[in-house]
């Protein structure tokens, strides 16, 4: 029976959503929303739905109010001075140590957190940070890269971590041989100086953290779910007008909310948000458990928290509850609808086999696109699939003027291995290889099997340099680590790799044909070594 309220509630929706947004609209809420930082582009989605009307529509009147050291959103929030805010890893810190928060969305689906090191002090990886000095926030904040560090084997002991300035030019000055910042904020400042300069992100190296978490607090979840929930759709609904409208939100900033941040810097917060959003690839606010699970064992690994008994309920849980209000409209509409069920449940027993057979023919359809897609020894995409991503890789990069780079891999003298031990060896040898590939990639990262012993990456909003530091360590894994075979036998094997730049200038498969030019370099000068495209090949 309630399975059949639902559907008759459903089917008049827009009777019932009427009423409710005159009920709404009849009195705005006051909200105090709590920022985590100075007002600029990263909070794009909050200056939209309040500027365009999307939180009036939703029952309330919102005041942002900007964050600084001295004002941090969880601090805010659990003293009652804010009834909603954002926040990065601290949130989930917090409820592991026993504060009642509760995550509504996840605006940011990778942390903008890097470490910036000056290109002439030569620091590009973790290991380059022993007997170096750190400038980093402390606390929670240094988890994620003292995990990084732990994972890369770096001894910890050995990095001088010092107290934030948070003055980028502290890098600048020597004051300091590596600085926490945002990729959103601080390369503007150096590119704008003409400062090289490498980055080291955490989530290269296998710590990939959540950040700008929407968030509240379990009292207001309990006692007020449907006000959360309305909150929460408005939030998303400003995110999705600011990514489709970012010059009209650059210029509200710049007019009601910050005058003295650039145009030009809030343009480049705009361009390097879209990478950590992912809205092309990942819905707006979407959570993984999984995700949250893992930063735990991250504050947990490093001795920050005891245990992981509070995590259970974080996640703000939309069919939890509905409020009276709603509750009693959604009866009325029932009842007032009864005829409408006895029709409903007629058609749905006709409509029930048919949709059966749909959903089959679905499953099925979907099972041949992932074998068509497939390549069957190791489950990367086939050449055919990856050449299809890659076109609409191109097109998002001339669209949006982003950046990418491909690696095209060959293990060298592979021949010798089916030689020598037979092709099942040879057939364990690529699989290893593309484990490896699918473990040491991001999420966003495109990865297939060229043909043969040939194996293909693309690396979305990847510039040169951080694609030539991560094919050099993967010629270093080969080096290092014998792949195993039968009998307790293994094979050691080595690789070479040419890269390339997308240039602005290639069309169709140009930059793929690049790479293959770097990668015979590479093999013609000796095997086992990176080479980097230029015009000269």
């Amino acid at each position: 029976m309630a399975g059949i309220l639902v559907f008759v509630c459903q089917l008049f929706s827009p009777v019932v959503m009427a009423q409710k947004d005159q009920l709404i609209s009849s009195k705005l809420d006051p909200i105090r929303f709590q920022l985590r930082w100075h007002h600029q582009f990263q909070f794009a989605g909050y200056y939209a739905a309040k500027e365009k009307g999307f939180y009036e529509r939703a029952g309330f009147d919102v005041t942002l109010v900007a964050g600084s050291p001295e004002v941090e959103p969880v601090t805010e929030v659990l003293a009652g001075r804010a009834h909603y805010a954002e926040g990065n890893s601290e949130v989930l810190y917090s409820r592991l140590k026993g504060e009642p928060l509760v995550a509504m969305a996840v605006i940011f689906q990778h942390s903008p957190s890097v470490l910036l090191a000056l290109k002439s002090s030569g620091i590009a990886t973790p290991q380059d940070l022993v007997g170096k000095r750190v400038m980093s926030v402390g606390g929670q904040g240094d988890a994620v890269f003292l995990a990084m560090m732990n994972k890369q084997k770096v001894p910890v002991e050995q990095v001088e971590i010092i107290g934030s300035s948070y003055q980028i030019d502290d890098l600048v000055q020597g004051k300091t041989d590596a600085f926490n910042s945002y990729l959103t904020n601080e390369p503007f400042y150096l590119e704008q100086q003409g400062v090289p300069y490498n980055i080291i992100a955490p989530k290269d190296y296998g710590v990939d953290f959540y950040s700008d978490i929407l968030f509240t607090t379990e009292e207001e979840a309990n006692n007020n779910p449907e006000r959360v929930r309305r909150f929460k759709e408005a939030t998303l609904q400003g995110w999705k007008y600011a990514f489709a409208n970012p010059e009209e939100i650059i210029q509200i900033i710049r007019e009601k909310y910050n005058d003295t941040k650039t145009l030009n810097h809030m343009r480049f917060e705009a361009l390097s948000i879209q990478g950590l959003i992912m809205p092309d690839l990942v819905e707006i606010g979407y959570i993984n458990q999984e995700r949250f699970e893992a930063m735990a064992q991250v504050f947990l690994q490093q001795g920050m928290i005891d245990n992981l008994d509070a995590l259970e309920g974080f996640i703000f849980d939309e069919e939890e509850g509905v409020s009276d209000e709603v509750y009693s409209l959604l009866i009325a509409a029932c009842l007032f609808l009864v005829a409408a069920l006895l029709v409903a449940m007629v058609l749905a027993l006709f409509n029930h086999r048919l949709q059966n057979e749909i959903q089959e023919r679905k499953t099925v359809e979907t099972k041949l696109m992932q074998l068509a897609d497939t390549d069957d020894l190791t489950q990367l995409l086939n050449r055919r699939a990856f050449t299809k991503r890659y076109n609409d890789e191109l097109v998002r990069a001339q669209r949006y003027g982003d950046i990418f780079s491909v690696l095209l891999l060959d293990l060298d003298l592979f021949k010798k291995v089916n030689d020598r031990y037979g092709h099942e060896a040879g057939d364990r040898v690529l699989k290893a290889v593309a484990d490896l590939l699918r473990e040491d990639t991001r999420e966003s990262d495109i990865c297939g099997r060229f043909g043969g012993e040939e194996f293909i990456l693309l690396l979305p909003k990847t510039p040169l340099a951080e694609a030539v530091v991560y094919a050099e360590r993967l010629c270093q894994h080969f080096r290092q680590y014998p792949i195993g075979l039968r009998d307790d036998k293994s094979v050691t094997i080595t690789a070479s790799i040419g890269v390339v730049e997308w240039s602005k200038d290639d069309v169709d498969e140009a930059t793929i044909l690049k790479a293959d030019k770097a990668l015979y370099k590479a093999k013609s000068e000796g095997r086992d070594q990176v080479a980097i495209y230029n015009d000269s090949l």
